[in-house]
């Protein structure tokens, strides 16, 4: 754990906010026509019917409707 100006942040949190602000990098600029970035995209897309961290989202919502 790190504290920057007195607020403690988890290596965990560094590491997603890098790779977040690396995808709107990526999606701003000319790199999404890169094969190296478009491999790594589609190898992201392809992994998503794996992840159910958005059904769960879903049927919370769901219960407060």
């Amino acid at each position: 754990m790190l504290t920057f100006l007195g607020i403690k942040v988890t290596y965990e949190s560094l590491v997603f906010l890098a790779l977040f602000l690396g995808s709107e990098a990526i999606g701003a600029s000319r790199l999404k026509d890169n094969s190296v970035a478009q491999l790594i995209l589609s190898g992201i897309n392809a992994l998503k019917p794996l992840r159910r961290e958005d059904d769960q989202i879903n049927r919370v919502k769901d219960v407060f409707k």
